[in-house]
């Protein structure tokens, strides 16, 4: 897990570039603001797995999902700080070995 970067989505706009938001796309500041707002209230204090980068965006995993499957975003990196790797994760990472044990035993190492 230390080669991961993971960040944490804000659930502030502070930092959100507001008076670019002809670069952004969009020809009204206020149209600007509500779908960097929908973005903060969808995502906020989640913590995800960087994936990729483009543009001054991470595509972040979010493994923390009911169901266990895992959601992915593009995120502004003004609405993102970085973050340790989450608890959950650290949890599945330490495993007894079993798995590691099956893996080798049926061909899949």
């Amino acid at each position: 897990m230390e080669d991961k970067k993971f960040y944490k989505v804000l659930s502030t706009i502070d930092r959100a570039p507001l008076r670019d938001h002809l670069l952004h796309g969009y020809e009204e500041r206020h149209d600007f603001y509500l779908a960097v707002r929908k973005l903060a209230e969808r995502w906020h204090d989640r913590i995800g797995e960087r994936i990729d980068e483009r543009h001054g965006h991470l595509l972040l995993r979010f493994h923390d999902t009911p169901g266990g499957v895992p959601d992915e975003a593009w995120i502004p990196t003004y609405l993102l700080d970085p973050a340790d790797t989450p608890e959950y994760l650290l949890k599945m990472d330490s495993s007894d070995g079993t798995e590691d044990e099956l893996s080798k035993v049926f061909g899949f190492d």
